[in-house]
């Protein structure tokens, strides 16, 4: 169990005193971890055992005095300290002999008790230090007394650390296996569209062509999109940005899936029309849209369910490399969180929260540190997917070229051979023109907006900070006084 115990002896003075002492230290360090016999002990249990448990286990035992503390008789006569039997003492004896912290809370005008007063077994008590509570003063002394109980009580809340693993980049082999793959796309797929078919006819529709301009035209669409989103409309992208990234991971997803769906939509237009004149070529498209769907439908099931996760376990460690997103929506579980709260909070709850405003700060800082990542560092640890796909996209459009133009360029030669096959080659400038346009926009964009959001979430942070500071109020700086004897 572990924190207070309060001892005492019943009495019109201290028994309301001590009640309102308790109903105040369970709403500061929690109902647990705050011993009284009438509210911490169950009906039918053996209250010896309970005691002395309840004494074995605390952290430090509470003595309240009241005035006539010492003098106290029970009905025969003799004075309850003496008598074997008390259990005011005995609880004393057992916290000493333990090497508790002992503190008499001397109530109004009680005095500490003197050595040559008290039972041997308990004369120690006269030598420690005491802290005094009167009637008029009561708010201000028990706030000093939770402030010294502080640093004495172990926290009963401890953070969780995060389950996360730091992310693991694919690094130099997904490099290689790039290249590879663009290698044998650009040898794989005119292999399958020349091989063991007709020559085709002048007059015949060219599906590779078509096929290649329209991935040179879905470059083009996402980089006018690009451009839209770090251009004109900038500023409400990223306000509409801020706004879903604060509400929760089901929602950002219900607002967000029309953009992968209307994708999707034309990639299953692209693969249709490809069927009939060139089946070979619409399995490869429908291998390569299934492989870039599926882990993006998987990370998008995980992180609604870590989002759900996080507000049930809050706060948690933050991973090491936090998307904006998540930043975000973890400051506005924190702002949601205080925003239900009156001051003064409980010491779990002013814990949580510092833990919670300490990982953020950090998270927010990292930001700042990736803003200010050279072109290439950001490709290769925060785009290292999106640019292997840009190169395979690529070399797919150099493919579907080159499969337009081997079947025609058999009977040619000089000049008209080698504007024939230029055509590969001016895809490959045109794509890659489109591909590095984008990515410097994107890098840009990014850049921007985490320049953004760091003087946002800084000023948020100082807001919750303070509100936090309010909600703790009074403060739980130890005070400084005269010292009782």
């Amino acid at each position: 169990m572990g924190g207070v115990f309060i001892n005492y002896r019943r009495s019109p003075r201290a028994t309301p005193a001590v009640h309102r002492l308790r109903e105040r230290l369970g709403r500061h360090f929690g109902d647990a971890q705050v011993f009284l016999d009438t509210s911490s002990m169950l009906p039918g249990n053996r209250y010896p055992d309970d005691l002395r448990r309840g004494v074995h286990e605390c952290e430090v035992l509470l003595v309240t005095i009241p005035e006539g503390w010492l003098e106290a008789q029970d009905p025969s006569g003799q004075r309850c300290l003496d008598r074997a039997g008390d259990w005011v003492r005995h609880e004393i004896e057992l916290a000493l002999a333990a090497g508790k912290t002992v503190i008499p809370l001397l109530l109004d005008a009680a005095e500490p008790p003197s050595p040559e007063l008290l039972p041997a077994s308990i004369r120690d008590l006269s030598l420690r230090q005491a802290h005094r509570v009167t009637a008029d003063g009561w708010d201000e002394a028990v706030e000093e007394l939770v402030a010294t109980l502080e640093t004495l009580v172990a926290p009963e809340w401890v953070p969780i650390p995060s389950e996360e693993q730091p992310p693991r980049r694919p690094g130099r082999l997904l490099g290689w296996a790039t290249g590879l793959l663009a290698t044998a796309l650009c040898v794989l797929v005119p292999w399958a569209a020349t091989a063991g078919g007709p020559a085709p006819e002048p007059d015949d529709d060219p599906a590779a062509l078509l096929l290649a301009l329209a991935s040179l035209g879905l470059m083009g669409l996402v980089l006018g999109t690009v451009l839209l989103s770090c251009g004109p409309v900038r500023r409400p992208v990223q306000a509409w940005e801020r706004d879903l990234q604060d509400a929760t991971q089901e929602n950002y997803l219900r607002a967000t899936y029309p953009v992968p769906v209307f994708l999707l939509l034309f990639a299953a237009v692209v693969v249709i029309q490809a069927w009939g004149r060139s089946p070979g070529f619409a399995v490869v498209l429908m291998l390569g849209t299934c492989i870039a769907v599926g882990p993006m439908a998987a990370r998008f099931v995980r992180s609604l369910k870590k989002d759900r996760e996080r507000w049930v376990r809050w706060p948690e460690a933050m991973p090491a490399a936090a998307p904006v997103a998540v930043v975000r929506r973890e400051v506005a579980r924190l702002d949601v969180r205080t925003q239900g709260w009156s001051a003064p909070i409980r010491r779990e709850q002013r814990d949580r929260a510092r833990f919670a405003l300490g990982e953020l700060a950090e998270a927010v800082a990292a930001q700042r540190r990736a803003a200010e990542r050279g072109r290439l560092l950001w490709l290769r640890e925060a785009q290292p997917w999106v640019f292997s796909g840009y190169v395979l996209w690529l070399a797919l459009t150099v493919a579907l070229t080159l499969a337009w133009t081997l079947p025609l360029g058999g009977g040619l030669e000089g000049w008209d051979w080698a504007r024939l096959h230029a055509a590969p080659v001016a895809a490959g400038a045109v794509g890659f023109g489109l591909s590095w346009t984008t990515m410097e926009c994107a890098y840009r964009y990014q850049r921007r907006q985490r320049r953004m959001f760091h003087t946002e979430a800084t000023h948020r942070l100082a807001v919750l900070e303070a509100r936090v500071d309010t909600l703790s109020s009074p403060s739980r700086t130890r005070l400084v006084t005269g010292t009782e004897r």
